[in-house]
């Protein structure tokens, strides 16, 4: 079985009362957090590196590696939110 990756985090302060909730879905209030688990972002993030990053980088004549930086964290963000 594979571990859970994410879970939300919804904390709601009433006056003294504070009520927290933790879900595996997201819900659509202001006060929900995300939060990924280090060793499952590490993972996404090293087969990104693996199998998209080599997409925005380019072998110029004589050698020369060109890198479209704002092009491949552009990329980073929408692999990451699986788009």
């Amino acid at each position: 079985m594979k571990a859970l990756e994410k879970i939300y985090v919804d904390s709601n302060a009433i006056g003294d009362n504070i009520s927290t909730t933790v879900d595996t879905k997201r819900q659509d209030y202001p006060t929900c957090t995300e939060y990924i688990r280090t060793d499952a972002f590490i993972e996404k993030v090293e087969n990104y590196l693996k199998n998209q990053f080599i997409k925005d980088v380019s072998v110029l004549a004589g050698g020369v590696v060109s890198i479209s930086f704002n092009t491949a964290i552009s990329n980073l963000k929408n692999y990451m939110k699986g788009e």
